[in-house]
């Protein structure tokens, strides 16, 4: 099996694609680098296939391997998350249109996408953060803990989810209409924060 790591031949034994992947990570590590991207005999390995227990026996004729920054990778992250809100914002402000004429189904669909957007933004965060060392539990923004921000968006999600539930569809319409757009705001200035710190602890 022939292993490549960012394009050069990498001097690693390894009998099958999970140990020319684990290989390959320690010396990325070493690096501090982390790889982001796996092609096998040229084809692009989703999740899916990286996280399947298939990998532990899977060979190959080539494995190659891209590496990233992970404070580069990281700031990317949460730029596209902060794109990402927008959409959120969009998608909630439709969905109270579509409430207010009535139009409950094609809302539901527009809030399905929105809180799928949010546990992405969330994720990216969490996840984030861990990959480059930033302790939520330490960091405030603007006087309240990023924690604290977490729990209560948990909580606006669960009102929306309920209010759903209920066909409470004043509630659900003021909310997304004049509660969501400053909470769309405030983890616009938490990803913010958490870029510059982010940025000065690597300068």
């Amino acid at each position: 099996m022939q292993v490549l790591l960012d394009e050069n031949v990498c001097d690693v034994v390894a009998g099958t694609v999970a140990e020319a992947i684990a290989a390959c990570a320690t010396l990325a590590q070493a690096q501090g680098r982390l790889i982001v991207d796996v092609h096998v005999d040229g084809t692009r390995w989703s999740e899916q296939q990286l996280d399947s227990s298939d990998r532990q026996t899977a060979t190959a004729e080539i494995v190659e391997l891209t590496t990233a920054d992970p404070s580069q990778l990281v700031l990317q992250t949460f730029d596209d998350a902060a794109e990402a809100l927008t959409d959120a914002d969009e998608l909630q402000h439709e969905a109270a249109e579509l409430l207010q004429s009535d139009q409950r189904t094609i809302c539901m669909d527009k809030l399905g996408e929105a809180l799928s957007i949010w546990l992405t933004v969330q994720q990216a965060i969490v996840k984030g953060s861990q990959v480059v060392g930033l302790k939520l539990d330490d960091i405030t923004v603007e006087g309240t803990p990023i924690v604290t921000s977490i729990t209560r968006l948990n909580e606006q999600l669960q009102m929306m989810r309920t209010a759903l539930e209920q066909e409470d569809q004043i509630a659900l319409a003021d909310a997304l209409l004049y509660e969501f757009p400053d909470v769309v705001r405030e983890w616009r200035g938490i990803l913010q924060h958490l870029r510059t710190m982010l940025e000065q602890e690597t300068e």
